[in-house]
């Protein structure tokens, strides 16, 4: 009597099992190529290999050789797609060489996979709202600031920020006050 409902229990899970698989089909719309651009394997090797360029980006950032750091970060990023200090410090290479819109970008992608860490979140606000500053996306820079100030209300890069988003606001609005006096 036992062996009845062993049986029909073990019959009844190889028929699930069995059937979960079947039917299923996958489609995937990517082309090779960007399967090849998003699916870098991250082994151990290439982990290593992207530090490895971190570090020399690092060591040229540090010296102001920002051609050479940024080479190294896109290296880095070649190794590892997911490392979000390489696309950091690849942003601010872009930034020195007053490549805003790309650094902005490099930043955004960076802030993907971020660690939930909110100082350097903090930090990558702070660095695309300088980047829209200096695109003149003033209210997009303000945003931008504002938001790096609510994980760090002591980021000091955010806090002068803001207050020359703000002094830039005052100034556009006192030109066309001065025009409109002279006008009535």
């Amino acid at each position: 009597m036992n062996r009845v409902p062993l049986f029909f229990i073990l019959a009844l899970l190889f028929y699930t099992i069995g059937g979960c698989g079947g039917g299923v089909v996958v489609v995937n719309k990517e082309t090779p190529a960007e399967n090849r651009k998003t699916d870098i394997r991250r082994s151990e090797s290439n982990i290593t290999a992207a530090t490895e360029h971190l570090k020399q980006a690092k060591m040229f950032y540090a010296r102001d050789k920002y051609k050479q750091a940024l080479q190294h970060c896109e290296k880095a990023i070649e190794f590892d797609n997911r490392n979000w200090e390489a696309y950091y410090y690849l942003g601010l290479c872009m930034q020195k060489r007053h490549e805003y819109a790309s650094a902005a970008n490099a930043l955004k992608q960076g802030l993907q996979y971020t660690p939930d860490n909110r100082l350097v979140r903090s930090e990558i606000h702070a660095a695309i709202g300088y980047c829209w500053e200096n695109l003149g996306r003033f209210e997009d820079a303000r945003k931008e600031y504002s938001v790096s100030l609510t994980f760090n209300p002591g980021n000091q890069n955010a806090q002068d920020g803001q207050n020359r988003v703000k002094v830039e606001k005052t100034l556009k609005n006192w030109g066309k006050d001065k025009k409109s006096d002279r006008d009535g």
